[in-house]
């Protein structure tokens, strides 16, 4: 039914320093499986492989100058960032349902918009982050589990990963 899947309201968390009131803009990773072309000599055509997945990375931008992820920026030896990004939805017979995003990895890159003349007010710190991990639930109910460091790919609760893990003993 049209309307089933509506964004009504979204916060930010950043190393679990709440940003809510002043985030006004996430992009989420996009999520890629990498392919490559196979044919064998009695196939008519080729058939595409997986390859593992494209490396993701994420972006937000908060209000002003956000002093706490500055400090965030770059590799801290053994500890991966944390993000939170928690969303409503709502259809339209009046449902709602959340939805939390939580991913992990490393703030690679911070931009700030440039200062001019005029109101200042619209700047924003713009942060990337490259990810090493990215966890989709709803309503408790894991839709999506990427952890490339040990090996999950999960998603709707089908880890197509595990059998390649359960062979080199890595469970």
């Amino acid at each position: 039914m049209a309307g089933d899947n509506l964004l009504k309201r979204w916060a930010i968390w950043v190393d679990g320093i709440g940003k809510a009131g002043n985030a006004v803009e996430y992009t989420p990773p996009v999520i890629e499986v990498l392919t490559t072309d196979f044919q064998s000599g009695d196939m008519d055509m080729p058939v595409p492989v997986d390859d593992g997945m494209a490396a993701m990375e994420s972006t937000w931008s908060i209000a002003g100058v956000d002093v706490t992820t500055l400090a965030l920026f770059g590799l801290v030896q053994g500890k991966s960032r944390t993000v939170s990004v928690r969303s409503t939805y709502t259809d339209r017979s009046g449902g709602s349902y959340e939805l939390v995003e939580e991913l992990g990895g490393m703030i690679t890159k911070i931009e700030r918009d440039s200062m001019g003349t005029g109101s200042q007010r619209s700047k924003n710190q713009k942060c990337t982050m490259k990810l090493d991990y990215y966890k989709v639930v709803r309503d408790g109910v894991v839709l999506i589990e990427i952890d490339p460091i040990n090996g999950v790919r999960s998603l709707g609760g089908v880890d197509v990963l595990e059998g390649a893990r359960a062979l080199m003993k890595l469970m």
